[in-house]
């Protein structure tokens, strides 16, 4: 480490610090769309156990479509990705035995991608149970839930879970395959930063960060943008003086968490459980890989709070033995163990000039039992990256997509808030500060309900599966009161689709090869926005016109900075890679050929149509039935029928209208509403 480094100010187009499961899918976002990165970490490698563990249905949804299996790199870009190395200071780093190997030498199957790896690795928990005290038990099990529950529309209906270490290197492997000499610089610290904002002279990199390494040499590192996904204790939130800062309050109800072996005579250690006993407080079970069991265990003493500071391994176990009699458990080791306070923290903004920007815990924090916080800073940063990708290809308007970030993902966590808040406070009651009570059902002065409880559970169920995350209108989602519908009111569809919401799951056949397909996930998730035609079960006739004309959308906004949107081949000859395009009929096959269709879709995008003649269920009422893909999505099959969907590349719908000469209109003013034209 001290070795001489050259004085010169590295460039890059993103510096993120911190390597957690939020800085990973901002690298691996950002590697995907061809993007510069450096990527430091303060931690000398990654999770080696506990910390997060659950990956909820939607985050598994975008892993999913992330899978790096049938996507060939370009040929010419795969040179491209050589480290951006900011000098030789920082070797890499050798591991010894005692180490867990690094990502590119864990065991995983490199053709499944990564969602198929981490679901063969973890435990997938479907039910959940809830424990109370009855009138002639001390604890009896009082009801099961769905995890997931049938109105929730989403192919995997669980919750996936296996601690943060496994994530992160499952991450860092893909990584590794779609940039093969990338690779987190660690440890790191980042120790300052300034900036010059967007009305100073401009300039290319306008932000000069400072870092340090281990034997204390320091290095100035210029970028575009500074993702700060370093936690909760965030020192990029740190160095902004105060410009950023958490709001909100704690509280002083203390809970340990600790990732055991353990055997026990209770009937339910194999699914996830909410426990109340009748004196001694509460605790979570979560079943975990290589048969760990995690337990959230509340801590109280006589005073109703327990000194952070002060309590152990053997507290947290005493107490768990308290809170499941009758039956037993016998500890064996420990994989992880830690204490922590409830407390829901928001940022009174999440970024500066839309340069320096922050997510996951440095912008908002709170209590870990509802599974949330691994995910939403996950999708925090997936929200964010091909927003910045947009931007830096010279194809978006900087200051009308970057503001959009906040719009969007602050929403999500104010919800988050207000869901944990009373989620946190039923599950831990306020001890024995309300005297005469039951230390777990006593909130606010009054005994908790159970039944509440487990009501809240069910209630928040949409949003805790994370596709309950609704985005307001804005210029990326057109609904009803949005700019781009005032002139084109005759073109709205009004069906299950909305604009601001993720886009349902369908089926539907492929007709090159007849295969039954997910078309949702079809195209692999690469920055591009996905046009889906549905044409209903008449012939196009002059319905497709639109996408041939120059005055089309393909022709009129195209990147002036790189012609790639990501690191992956277009497809051949596609008319532009920003925009990819899927047609679907619900005509017999047997009245039509491809080689009828216009040239887009015989030619480039042959294989990207579809016909619709595969059953597909929705839920109404609270029962499912089955219906084409059309009537779920909203669209009539006759002659005037059909419509088309526009999908934002995070798989948010972002404009559903009719397919008609209106319609199309109203797709030309949404993409004018951020995009750039070309030559103007």
């Amino acid at each position: 480490m001290g070795k001489e480094f050259s004085p010169s100010v590295d460039t890059t187009d993103v510096l993120i610090v911190g390597a957690g499961p939020a800085g990973l899918m901002a690298s691996l976002c950002l590697h995907t769309f061809g993007l510069s990165v450096l990527h430091i970490d303060n931690r000398p490698e990654p999770t080696s156990a506990g910390r997060a563990d659950g990956i909820q249905p939607r985050t598994l949804e975008v892993i999913h479509h992330y899978a790096l299996h049938n996507s060939p790199l370009s040929p010419a870009l795969k040179s491209q990705f050589v480290l951006r190395n900011i000098g030789p200071w920082i070797p890499p780093k050798i591991p010894s035995s005692s180490e867990p190997p690094p990502a590119a030498q864990t065991p995983r199957n490199s053709t499944l991608g990564i969602a198929k790896n981490l679901i063969a690795r973890g435990v997938r928990v479907y039910e959940v149970s809830f424990w109370d005290p009855t009138p002639n038990t001390p604890l009896a099990r009082t009801s099961r839930a769905r995890s997931c529950p049938d109105f929730i529309d989403v192919r995997d209906r669980y919750t996936l879970l296996l601690h943060q270490g496994i994530i992160e290197r499952e991450f860092l492997a893909e990584i590794s395959a779609r940039a093969p000499n990338s690779r987190v610089l660690r440890p790191l610290e980042f120790i300052s930063c300034s900036h010059k904002t967007s009305s100073e002279e401009p300039t290319d990199y306008p932000i000069e960060a400072i870092v340090r390494a281990e034997d204390g040499t320091e290095k100035s590192i210029r970028t575009k943008y500074l993702l700060g996904c370093d936690g909760a204790k965030s020192d990029v939130r740190k160095s902004l003086g105060g410009a950023i800062r958490l709001e909100g309050e704690g509280t002083h109800i203390v809970w340990g968490v600790m990732d055991c072996w353990v055997q026990s005579d209770f009937p339910d250690l194999k699914l996830k459980c909410l426990i109340h006993s009748r004196h001694d407080g509460s605790i979570m079970v979560i079943p975990r890989e290589n048969n760990l069991v995690r337990f959230y265990v509340q801590l109280l003493n006589e005073d109703s709070q327990c000194a952070k500071y002060t309590a152990t391994l053997a507290t947290c176990q005493e107490q768990a033995k308290k809170i499941f009699y009758p039956y037993t458990l016998k500890f064996g080791d420990t994989d992880w163990f830690s204490i922590y306070q409830i407390g829901q923290r928001l940022a009174n903004t999440y970024t500066l000039d839309g340069r320096i920007i922050l997510g996951g815990d440095a912008v908002h924090t709170h209590s870990p039992k509802a599974g949330q916080g691994m995910n939403i800073s996950m999708l925090d940063m997936f929200s964010l990256a091909w927003k910045i990708n947009l931007v830096e290809k010279g194809l978006g308007k900087r200051e009308t997509i970057m503001e959009t970030y906040e719009q969007e993902r602050r929403g999500v966590a104010q919800e988050l808030m207000a869901f944990d808040a009373e989620y946190s406070k039923l599950f831990s009651g306020r001890g024995a500060s309300v005297k005469g009570l039951d230390k777990t059902q006593a909130a606010n002065g009054f005994e908790v309900d159970p039944q509440r409880f487990i009501e809240l559970f069910k209630q928040n169920a949409y949003f805790t599966s994370g596709c309950g995350a609704v985005y307001p209108p804005n210029v990326f989602n057109s609904q009803a009161n949005s700019e781009g519908f005032k002139s084109q009111i005759e073109c709205q569809i009004d069906g299950r689709l909305r604009a601001g919401e993720r886009l349902l799951p369908g089926d539907a056949i492929r007709v090159i090869d007849g295969n039954p397909v997910r078309i949702e996930q079809e195209i692999r998730m690469d920055g591009a926005f996905r046009i889906y035609v549905f044409l209903g079960a008449f012939p196009a006739g002059n319905r497709l016109d639109h996408l041939g004309g120059s005055g089309c959308f393909l022709n009129r906004f195209r990147a002036t900075n790189g012609q790639r949107c990501s690191i992956f081949d277009p497809q051949p000859s596609a008319a532009n890679p920003f925009f990819t395009l899927l047609l679907v009929t619900s005509r017999s096959r047997d009245e039509w050929d491809i080689a009828d269709l216009p040239p887009l879709f015989s030619g480039p995008y042959s294989s990207q149509v579809y016909v619709d003649d595969i059953a597909n269920t929705v839920v109404e009422n609270g029962s499912p039935r089955t219906c084409s893909l059309h009537s779920k999505y909203g669209f009539d099959e006759n002659e005037a029928g059909g419509g088309i969907i526009i999908v934002r590349p995070d798989g948010y719908v972002g404009s559903v209208v009719s397919l008609s000469e209106p319609g199309w209109m109203a797709v030309e003013k949404y993409f004018e509403g951020f995009l750039i034209e070309s030559g103007v």
